[in-house]
């Protein structure tokens, strides 16, 4: 799954329409680069490849002389909606940390329901990762490195606590916490 992908897929579906560089400076604003692996060359990388793939479409834009030239704006198509909802519910059940933050800033795009739905599914496989990291075997003076109790400890731990992570944000979404873009599409109606 490619996390620039999803974060330009998702900052041009929350304005509609976007030229390269508010892309950027969307992805940039949220500090993504200190919760994901993203740099700045690999959204305009991901923006052209999005294009080529038939994700994105393209528009040059007159733009008034005081705000600069004409610039390149995008839309999403169907298929790269398509592709934002197919990386996101993969995000959202992905035991990867980036992935999962990637999917966390983005899950309000899809319902409620969905979203329980996948971070029950995350839940499952955080908890049989921890059972299997449980009953590998360690030795107080271990032959190989697979069988360190600090290095299988240091697992457990960590999925562990991705596991608590997982079933604070699965709470606080059943608990009704955050707006998601289709409850607020009903109250409007």
């Amino acid at each position: 799954m490619s996390t620039a992908r999803l974060l330009v897929l998702g900052s041009i579906l929350r304005k509609g329409i976007s030229h390269g560089y508010a892309v950027y400076r969307d992805i940039t604003s949220w500090n993504a680069e200190a919760w994901t692996n993203i740099k700045p060359g690999s959204i305009y990388h991901a923006l052209d490849k999005l294009e080529s793939q038939g994700m994105t479409r393209s528009a040059h834009s007159e733009v008034n002389a005081k705000l600069g030239p004409s610039r390149k704006e995008y839309t999403v198509t169907e298929q790269g909606e398509a592709e934002f909802r197919a990386l996101l519910e993969s995000a959202l059940v992905s035991v990867d940390i980036q992935q999962l933050s990637a999917g966390i800033a983005f899950m309000d795009m899809l319902p409620r329901q969905k979203v329980v739905e996948l971070l029950q599914k995350r839940r499952i496989e955080l908890e049989k990762s921890t059972d299997f990291l449980r009953s590998l075997p360690t030795e107080e003076h271990p032959t190989e490195p697979a069988r360190h109790p600090e290095l299988v400890g240091t697992w457990i731990r960590y999925v562990e606590n991705e596991l608590a992570t997982t079933e604070r944000i699965l709470g606080n979404v059943q608990t009704g916490k955050y707006e998601f873009k289709s409850e607020s599409q009903e109250r409007k109606r």
